[in-house]
């Protein structure tokens, strides 16, 4: 049986999830540029900064996409976040090694380092980062440097060493583009190797390059949220297809008590041309989609 209690938490936080996602589905209807801004030249390479002291955003997320490496690899996908979230999808509460907004934390890997590598770490001890972007360190696991359009991965990923340079084109898809969250991918082609043991296999094509900002709780509290008090985003999903040498389809969908709040797909290309929406014959599945 379920404690009455524990059936009176799910009813308000179904309420509250209800409410959250009208608010904010209203809100980007008003306050969103990312449509608009999607296709035309991204000219803001300020903006891709850790904003470690920042007073407006209160976490930053730096992510590398490759859907279609040789075997044993298969991928690549390297999703960190400086600063917690204070949302149900995103929160590591048992592995803060200090306070939300001190914490760093990636996940990543290739299907030959399953189950890959998560790890979390503390500003000002095994996490750095320069303030303009240029270095950003996950202690010993990790390094991300230069600036763009150009950067370099290396690190070991669950046994799997990664040394690549990414190259960002100024083709851009925003997912969001509102005055406090900003969540774009750059459009980028990746070069360099990866080591398993003794084996290592040169590698290049077509990746995309992460970038998000947003404020979050954790600015003005150091305690980590109950469960209930959390930003009930819940779910979040993303997948990369690389059509040929020249277009990628970037799909995602952000999910608020477990109901979309969001669906985006997207073609981009080295040409600029973006699409806002798959044809309808794609996103069903269409055994012959011509």
């Amino acid at each position: 049986m379920i404690p009455w209690g524990a059936c009176e938490d799910r009813a308000m936080h179904h309420i509250a999830s209800s409410a959250i996602r009208r608010v904010l589905k209203s809100a980007l209807a008003v306050a969103d540029s990312a449509s608009k801004a999607t296709g035309t030249p991204f000219d803001a390479p300020e903006m891709l900064v850790p904003n470690l002291d920042s007073r407006r955003f209160g976490w930053t997320h730096y992510g590398l996409m490759i859907p279609d490496l040789p075997e044993p690899h298969r991928f690549l996908s390297v999703m960190s976040l400086i600063g917690a979230t204070g949302s149900l999808a995103f929160d590591n509460d048992h592995a803060l090694p200090c306070s939300p907004r001190r914490t760093a934390a990636v996940v990543a890997g290739t299907a030959a380092s399953h189950p890959g590598h998560f790890g979390t770490y503390e500003f000002g001890a095994d996490f750095s980062a320069a303030a303009d972007g240029s270095e950003v360190r996950f202690g010993d696991d990790l390094a991300l440097t230069g600036g763009y359009p150009e950067y370099r991965l290396e690190g070991s990923l669950g046994g799997v060493g990664v040394d690549l340079t990414i190259t960002c084109s100024d083709t851009v898809t925003w997912f969001f583009r509102t005055p406090v969250y900003k969540h774009l991918s750059l459009f980028g082609e990746y070069r360099g190797t990866l080591t398993t043991g003794p084996d290592s296999v040169d590698v290049s094509g077509l990746c995309s390059f992460e970038y998000g900002a947003c404020p979050s709780p954790y600015l003005l509290t150091g305690r980590p949220l109950p469960s209930r008090l959390k930003a009930p985003l819940d779910y979040f999903v993303y997948h990369i297809v690389n059509l040929d040498d020249d277009n990628q389809v970037l799909l995602s969908q952000y999910s608020i008590g477990g109901v979309p709040l969001s669906v985006h797909h997207r073609i981009s290309s080295k040409s600029q041309r973006n699409l806002t929406k798959l044809p309808e014959r794609l996103l069903r599945g269409d055994r012959d989609p011509r």
